[in-house]
């Protein structure tokens, strides 16, 4: 149940928000009731020769590349290949997606039996029974089968095609029909000889194993990339490249329909909290809310969103360091004093160094580095504290108060000591722990043909709160971050210009 069933109403802007949504976002939605992902028709299979979608003239050119690193790396790493492909014109073979542990980046050419390895079909039969059950010893690895990193490491991931939760359709639609005419194929396994054998690459001639940083007239029929990850890895100067870069982007947005479902259910809970007419709630960045007319009878934004990484690495490090600057930021949001066009937080992830907290006041000063934290007035934070999800958002429609939800891999966000300063200056803030977990359940129907006996709903769970944000009226993210910076942002974007159609059609 999405909107409260006593409410017609609410239960007709559901139905807008899902459809609209589906509709002109032009995403491919696969309905979470199905058991597995489909394969798409243009699959490198692994047990079966190459399809009649396969192409095998002697004429055609590919270009691939190695995946590494977490969703948002890898999605920057397509990105790049895509925009290599058109300009190339060489078919595109994109290799699966990796949700949850990827290999991170190892100097070549260490990627190619790593990556094959964790793709071998056969660690299916070794790690799984009969029943699809992990099995409970690790197993014994005979001298022609390859080496095993450990069954407890082959299901810290799971693969996924990127056609099954992505438009890559658009991709190769022609440029007249908003496309970028790119012919794609997708492989199912990371094995180099493999992919020689389906692409008839019989001659070693016919493949090029790039190693170095420049592009030339390589007459090989397979390109293949070791690590092109990074926005500016391509500097591309004709005038359509951004609106390449830009149909790439949305091709390649993660979007499932157990995701809009999930989402849903958290956004009901939030928006009913603000007690307010919907038709307020419009998404703004920092530069257009500093534009806004002095005269405009909206105030501040009452659903703001920010994330904060701090799971992981140099993210973990620096998080004490970074709070300060979202609690300061998010102020400034709330009480309509932004001086400075700003919507992501950090310029490094390592500490600041000690020098800059002790500068003079003529000096340039991180945000967070002296100037006291604010705080919410002691009584509302007294208020409401422990109290549960229902009420603390039915007192903060009635203090009104802004209401601010975090997505953060920080784990136990309420407890931990360093987003303290977040909730001691927002009260009404709230995260994905804080809802019941009913919003879980439409993820946990999913698996994946690639790997079809490893649950999917964990990893889908960034997802979630990449939907749920990109609803709020401002987003602050972590600017380091590539998921802030290249899978919220471009949410945002992709998703807000759609919400005024909403809101006229569900008459909010």
């Amino acid at each position: 149940m999405l909107f409260l069933n006593s409410n017609p109403k609410k239960r007709s802007t559901l139905i807008a928000i899902t459809v609209i949504s589906v509709l002109f976002v032009c995403l491919q939605l696969l309905p979470y009731e199905y058991s597995t992902l489909p394969l798409p028709d243009t699959l490198l299979n692994w047990d079966s020769p190459p399809s009649s979608s396969t192409p095998t003239t002697a004429n055609e050119k590919y270009l691939t590349y190695l995946p590494y690193s977490r969703f948002s790396n890898q999605r920057g790493t397509l990105l790049n290949a895509a925009l290599l492909a058109k300009y190339l014109d060489r078919t595109l073979v994109v290799p699966p997606m990796f949700l949850g542990y990827a290999n991170g980046w190892s100097p070549g050419p260490l990627l190619y039996p790593i990556l094959e390895h964790m793709t071998d079909p056969r660690l299916q039969d070794k790690c799984f029974d009969k029943n699809g059950q992990l099995v409970t010893q690790e197993p014994v690895v005979g001298p022609d089968e390859p080496y095993l990193y450990g069954c407890t490491n082959f299901t810290a991931y799971a693969m996924v095609p990127w056609s099954a939760v992505t438009d890559l359709k658009l991709l190769a639609r022609p440029e007249d029909k908003g496309g970028l005419g790119i012919k794609i194929i997708e492989r199912s396994d990371m094995s180099l000889s493999t992919l020689r054998e389906e692409l008839g690459l019989k001659d070693d001639k016919d493949v090029y194993l790039m190693k170095d940083s420049t592009l030339g007239e390589y007459k090989q029929r397979l390109l293949h990339f070791y690590g092109i990850f990074g926005f500016d890895r391509i500097r591309l100067t004709s005038p359509e490249s951004e609106e390449y870069r830009l149909r790439i982007q949305q091709a390649l947005l993660f979007s499932h329909q157990s995701i809009m479902d999930a989402s849903s259910i958290i956004l009901e809970q939030l928006l009913d909290g603000l007690k307010k007419d919907k038709s307020d709630i419009m998404p703004l960045n920092s530069s257009q809310a500093q534009d806004r007319p002095s005269s405009s009878t909206k105030g501040p934004p009452r659903f703001v969103a920010a994330h904060v990484r701090a799971g992981d690495a140099d993210f973990l490090k620096g998080l004490k360091d970074r709070v300060p600057e979202f609690v300061h930021q998010l102020w400034a949001i709330m009480t309509a004093t932004e001086t400075t066009a700003n919507d992501l937080i950090g310029n490094s992830n390592s500490k600041l160094p000690k020098s800059n907290a002790t500068a003079g006041t003529n000096k340039q000063r991180s945000p967070g580095s002296s100037l006291p934290l604010p705080k919410a007035p002691a009584p509302i934070r007294k208020k409401l504290e422990h109290l549960g999800l229902k009420d603390r958002l039915e007192q903060c429609a009635s203090l009104d108060q802004m209401i601010l939800y975090i997505a953060t891999d920080a784990p136990s966000p309420r407890t931990n000591p360093d987003l303290a300063p977040i909730f001691d200056a927002f009260p009404c803030t709230f995260v994905m722990a804080d809802f019941e977990t009913t919003w879980y359940e439409p993820l946990t129907t999913i698996k994946s043909s690639l790997d079809p006996h490893k649950p999917l709903a964990d990893h889908l769970v960034m997802f979630v709160d990449a939907t749920v944000c990109a609803w709020a009226e401002r987003f602050v993210g972590t600017r380091t971050s590539t998921f802030s910076v290249s899978y919220f942002k471009v949410m945002m974007s992709m998703i807000v210009p759609y919400r005024k159609l909403i809101l006229f059609l569900t008459g909010l």
